[in-house]
């Protein structure tokens, strides 16, 4: 008996021991929790095709290849045939989520015959699956950003965003009205996304990819976005406005409490905290000097298809996994999670293991949203193809039927949506005060759409009560103000709350007006003093879109006090001050101020990016009186000369001189006459003279003949051989032809030195060209650098050289010069002509580059010629396809490649694309390119005018004098249009002197690789490639 009762005590205390070391997550004690830190493993080749060659599953296959920590569970809440293409979400009052969708993708259907559409999904059985679908439009074309609004919704569907009202209660739209637009969408595959309607009750959302629109609200006031850029307007479409300028290709959006906005850009980085009306990065903008809008991460993940995000405040997952960002990949097909700590105001992003990820390749997570319930729903636009550009728009792989939308949750911990649209009054009122931030925002839109302004004694009572929670104090404050009955005196306490939360929302509230009295310019002045960060930041944000001259001294102060640390509030100081300063009289009140040493250096910094003659005359003065470093001493210079008339020049030239002893002369040079290009006139006699001076020097400084060169001999060569050029120094071609000649040296210095030849004497100096152009030692890059040198002549001389070069030329060089002679009408016939008698092949003709510049201005015989010798050769793509073949099955990766591969890239390719902080930013940003996988990279290398982003589409522009100049565009810049040529570098034209621009069928990139690489050259590049991911 006693050992019965013995083994029985033991039994229950090993029982009670298992219960005490059970967790909520349902793990023991003794079990091994993964950790929570991001590792960074190899990537799996199955991401890295462009087109998967898995097989299509159905759902519940899909399912079974998602992998999330311990205690997830992930259901189908909707699939095909119910949905086609999912692309953004959004949940209602009722609870129901709204799914726009697209089969139309990525090519839009002609106006009116569009069949995408908005569905409404509802779980009527709680069974955790939608069984009730609603189609709320069917007739759109490529609608993405949508977001149900009380009596209806708004949503984007090509070209415009509309307000879709439903007037008898069925859920299907029955009448629309045009609210904005219309928008660009030359690129359909960022557009109008993922609109959220904001604390303030307007409806913000993203500008996608490569577009570039004006729209106007029907007040009239315009917008123009370029590409990435965020906006918002009121919902009857009244008034627009930007919210940030810049990025690439912002797609997903959403909020803290503090109220700032978070927004991922595919092509950039996965998670910005925006900075109202900050300047961001962007392709083809010309940095300012006090630089672009900070980020807040120093990570990637190691992707440019980054679809989706959420910030997750709700509390149906468990603590560790709340307060985490979640950004959706739809090349690595998972969901990232990063947690963010604070430096005062500015966020630093930490990256945690995955949360989610998928072994189905096919797994496209483009949207990611969290429901009522505190699920997580995920938009699946399940494809074997994701990319836009990397795959042809009308690949027969696409899928356009299948989609599905996936719920995770927590187990044990399921929560009931709430309806809000039968939530009396008292009850929103509670859900004032709850934990959940998007809940707190539903009750708060809820009570002001339906009960409007009887709500407001309520509220008012409210916001009297000095023993309300704080949180609910914040919604209260918001809801009284979209009503316009919030009090001044009230605003003012709320300004003076003791907490910080209350205070920073008091702040945002007050942003929202436009008219400063001075009691407003008070609080904004105590705002800027506040003793939290984030009261300063807000405060600093309402002054980048208010200006009065009062603020300058305060925003002074704060700049100089802020912590070192907090990025985010120094720029929007900074950037604050920039906006004052562009109004005349406030900028003319900041240049006489007697300043301290400190608060002058900012003034400078923020006028030298300032264009007025205030700006230029301090700058001066500061110069004067200031020794500075050599980048900021060159900055300024340029600003000077930007801003001040050509009768100041010898004045600043004299400064220059004087100034900066450590800073070369052919520097401070360069600097001034960047300046005057930036006003789009021609060199002042003064800075002429001073730059044939510089050259003339120079080149007795540094005999050509010189065996060895340092960077900065090579720098002074670059530009007494620039300058010679431009003003035509007919003196410096002994020097100049002896570069040319000099084999050893550097073929950009010898490039330059021909180009310069032909600016200085055109004449006289073909022959002497066209000898290297036809010099069978040379490499068949600098004979092509030669031969475009030449071209440049545009004379009967120029063309005879030409055409001789062609002859027994290697096929690379042939085609090249082939380009050359098609720009002109005398050209295209000799090239017709060399091809009759046997000269040159007729397979020059279908290089992409000759038969787009042949065609062009072509005479009918012309055309009918060109046809006629193309006519029974092989499809290029045929040719470029098998070359793609030959190369990847010889290709094998081998490691010690690697550095070979990687010095190719930079001689080839890293002027344009930039890697982590190197290189150029002419064309696509390249981290992570390693996951396009073998095939994908080859063909980009091999072939890269199969696919062309809008974005990277040269234009051919012909000049009011018969010439023709071709390149990328880059930017507007006063009086000239920025292009880029193909070796990466910008050259300008007047845009009086443009007669048409045509869009090109061509990149950028160069189309010789497949020449110019050999297989183990190739094999380097492609290591060097695969090895970034």
């Amino acid at each position: 008996m006693k050992t019965q009762q013995l083994i029985f005590s033991l039994l229950v205390l090993i029982f009670f021991a298992c219960e005490n070391g059970k967790r909520q997550d349902g793990l023991t004690d003794t079990q091994k929790k993964p950790s929570d830190d991001y590792i960074e493993e190899e990537s799996d080749p199955i991401y890295a095709e462009h087109i998967r060659t898995s097989s299509f599953q159905h759902p519940e296959e899909e399912k079974n290849d998602f992998i999330l920590p311990p205690g997830f569970d992930i259901t189908l809440f909707a699939s095909e045939p119910d949905i086609t293409k999912p692309i953004n979400m959004a949940f209602d009052e009722k609870g129901r989520l709204w799914v726009s969708q697209s089969s139309e993708y990525p090519i839009k259907a002609g106006p009116g015959k569009g069949t995408d559409r908005i569905s409404i999904l509802e779980d009527t059985n709680k069974d955790g699956k939608a069984d009730k679908i609603t189609d709320f439009a069917n007739d759109l074309n490529i609608p993405i950003g949508i977001q149900p609004v009380k009596g209806g919704a708004i949503a984007f569907s090509i070209p415009n965003l509309y307000r879709f009202y439903d007037t008898n209660g069925d859920d299907i739209a029955d009448k629309r009205e045009l609210i904005l637009g219309p928008f660009e969408t030359k690129d359909t595959h960022g557009m109008v996304n993922n609109l959220f309607r904001g604390m303030d009750g307007w409806m913000h959302a993203s500008h996608g990819f490569s577009n570039v629109s004006t729209v106007a609200g029907k007040d009239g006031d315009s917008i123009k976005m370029t590409s990435g850029n965020t906006f918002r307007f009121t919902l009857d479409g009244q008034h627009a406005e930007k919210t940030s300028d810049g990025r690439i290709n912002p797609f997903g959006s959403d909020l803290d409490k503090w109220g700032y906005h978070y927004s991922a850009d595919c092509h950039t980085l996965p998670i910005y905290q925006m900075i109202r009306d900050g300047n961001y990065t962007q392709w083809g903008k010309l940095e300012p000097n006090m630089g672009y809008a900070p980020t807040m991460m120093d990570y990637g993940l190691n992707s440019t298809a980054l679809s989706g995000l959420v910030y997750y405040t709700d509390n149906q997952f468990p603590t560790e996994y709340q307060n985490s960002f979640y950004s959706g990949d739809v090349v690595t097909c998972r969901i990232s999670r990063s947690t963010i700590t604070f430096n005062g105001s500015s966020p630093k992003a930490s990256r945690k293991a995955d949360f989610l990820v998928s072994k189905d390749p096919w797994f496209r997570p483009v949207d990611i949203k969290i429901g009522p319930d505190g699920a997580m729903y995920i938009a699946d636009f399940y494809n074997s193809i994701i990319g836009h550009y990397e795959v042809p728009l009308d690949h027969p792989e696409r899928d356009r039927n299948s989609g599905r939308i996936w719920k995770i949750t927590y187990k044990g911990q399921e929560k009931t949506p709430i309806d809000w649209s039968k939530g009396s009054f008292e009850f929103l009122i509670e859900k004032l005060n709850d934990p959940v931030l998007q809940t707190r925002m539903m009750a708060t839109d809820e009570l002001v759409d339906r009960f409007e302004d009887s709500a407001i004694p309520a509220l008012a009572k409210l916001a009297a009560d000095g023993n309300a929670p704080n949180i609910q104090k914040v919604q209260v404050l918001w809801a009284l103000f979209r009503l316009d009955a919030l009090k001044e005196n009230v605003l003012e306490k709320a300004l003076l709350d003791k907490d910080v939360l209350v205070r920073v929302h008091a702040q945002r509230i007050l942003g929202e007006y436009h008219d400063f009295d001075n009691q407003k310019l008070e609080w904004l002045k105590k705002g800027l003093k506040d003793e939290s960060a984030h009261v300063k930041r807000v405060a600093a944000e309402t002054l980048i879109r208010n200006q009065n001259a009062t603020m300058v001294s305060p925003i002074l102060k704060a700049l100089q006090e802020a912590d070192e640390e907090d990025s985010h509030l120094k720029y929007a100081l900074k950037y604050a001050l920039f906006q004052h300063a562009q109004k005349p009289k406030i900028a003319s009140e900041m240049a006489s101020k007697d300043w301290s040493a400190a608060e002058k250096e900012i003034v400078a910094l923020v006028f030298s990016d300032t264009k007025s003659k205030t700006a230029g005359e301090f700058l001066i003065k500061y110069l004067q009186n200031n020794d500075l470093g050599e980048d900021k001493f060159l900055a300024y210079l340029t600003s000077i000369t930007r801003d001040l008339p050509a009768s100041r020049m010898e004045g600043i030239i004299a400064l220059a001189k004087e100034k900066g002893p450590k800073v070369p002369d052919f520097k401070k040079a360069t600097a001034l006459n960047n300046g005057v290009k930036q006003q789009g006139m021609d060199l002042p006699p003064a800075l002429k003279s001073w730059n044939q001076s510089l050259s003339s020097e120079i080149f007795q400084k540094h005999p050509t003949n010189q065996a060895s060169k340092s960077e900065n001999d090579l720098d002074e060569l670059k530009f007494a051989i620039q300058i010679s050029g431009l003003l035509k120094i007919s003196k410096s071609i002994p020097q100049i032809k002896q570069l040319v000649n000099d084999s050893q040296e550097k073929v950009e210095l010898r490039t330059l030195a021909a180009d310069a030849l032909m600016e200085i004497a055109p004449q006289s100096q073909v022959d002497f060209l066209k000898s290297w152009m036809k010099d069978s030692n040379s490499s068949i890059g600098f004979r092509k650098k030669m031969a475009e040198a030449i071209a440049k002549a545009n004379s009967n001389q120029s063309l005879t050289a030409l055409v001789d070069g062609i002859m027994n030329s290697p096929m690379e060089l042939q085609e090249f010069i082939s380009t050359q002679l098609a720009t002109t009408n005398t050209g295209k016939n000799q090239l017709l002509k060399l091809i009759k008698e046997g000269h040159a092949p007729a397979r020059v003709l279908k290089g992409i580059q000759v038969e787009e510049r042949f065609l062009s201005g072509a005479s009918e015989k012309q055309k009918a010629a060109f046809a006629e010798l193309k006519e029974n050769l092989p499809p290029i793509s045929d040719e470029k396809q098998t070359l793609i073949v030959q190369r990847t099955k010889g290709y094998q990766n081998d490691s010690s490649q690697l550095v070979a591969g990687k010095t190719l890239f930079q001689q080839n390719c890293g002027i344009c694309h930039r890697i982590g902080d190197d290189g150029g930013m002419i064309g696509p940003q390249l981290d992570g390119v390693g996951n396009w996988g073998l095939d994908a990279l080859a063909t980009k290398v091999l072939d890269p005018n199969r696919n062309i982003s809008e974005n990277f589409r040269t234009y051919t522009i012909k000049l009011n004098n018969g010439q023709t100049r071709s390149g990328l565009f880059r930017r507007e810049d006063g009086p000239v249009v920025v292009m880029a040529d193909q070796s990466g570098k910008e050259f300008t034209i007047a845009k009086k002197d443009i007669d048409e621009q045509t869009p090109s069928n061509m990149t950028l990139m160069p189309d010789h690789f497949g020449n110019s690489l050999s297989q183990s050259q190739f094999n380097g590049l492609m290591t060097y490639l695969l090895s970034l991911r």
